[in-house]
């Protein structure tokens, strides 16, 4: 769900137990909110709700933000150079573990055809689980 404003996009405090209440009626385990940004490196910023699944709300994703490059080529909000449209996400601010994803989107037409994700990432932490 896009939305206009950066400042709403880190203040948001979603109730998390309905949240999931709802997927179970939609048939959706996440809920991906986005802002999308001019004249900064990157295209938008993002935060991932995805509670029905034990995830309240994940830092950096390429679940999410790859899905996003291909709905800006499908809704004409990303223009593709060369039957690539490429842009760089960051998400995870509002959690203070912020994080840059990198979108590349081959369109074939209109549409987009592959979507791939890149970026890097650093383990936080470890643990075991004995059973």
């Amino acid at each position: 769900m896009g939305i206009r404003s950066l400042d709403t996009l880190h203040s948001l405090a979603p109730d998390l137990p309905r949240l999931a209440g709802i997927s179970g009626h939609i048939g959706c385990n996440g809920y991906f909110v986005f802002v999308l940004t001019e004249g900064e490196d990157v295209l938008a910023h993002g935060r991932m709700f995805a509670p029905a699944i034990g995830i309240p709300e994940d830092p950096v994703t390429g679940n999410a933000n790859g899905p996003l490059g291909a709905y800006l080529v499908q809704h004409g909000l990303g223009a593709p150079v060369g039957g690539v449209f490429s842009f760089r996400a960051r998400q995870g601010e509002a959690l203070r573990r912020p994080g840059t994803v990198e979108v590349t989107v081959e369109v074939e037409g209109a549409a987009p055809s592959l979507v791939r994700v890149a970026g890097r990432a650093v383990i936080v932490f470890r643990t075991e689980l004995e059973l």
